[in-house]
């Protein structure tokens, strides 16, 4: 049987080290700038997926807590009880 080795990349949150998305598995993409273009583009709408912040800090949706919600809230969002809700505040 024949192998190789073969490097990838994962998203993984700045915050608690997650890595694994809503599906329940962890994408793998062949730079970074790819895994991190996946995380925050839910598929859904802009509302929704992982949040980079102005900062540059990569912050998952899986983890509801003070520390993620300030994070997402520094980038305009609000998450509310379900992971796939989220608000932006109106002008």
């Amino acid at each position: 049987m024949a192998t190789r080795r073969v490097s990838c990349y994962v998203a993984v949150c700045d915050l608690c080290g997650n890595s694994a998305h809503d599906e329940g598995f962890t994408p793998h993409y062949d730079s970074p700038g790819e895994a991190i273009e996946c995380a925050v583009d839910s598929g859904f709408d802009e509302r929704s997926g992982w949040t980079l912040t102005p900062t540059g800090v990569l912050v998952c949706d899986q983890v509801k807590d003070a520390a993620h919600e300030d994070a997402h809230a520094a980038a305009g969002k609000r998450m509310s009880g379900c992971a796939m809700a989220v608000t932006f505040p109106r002008d």
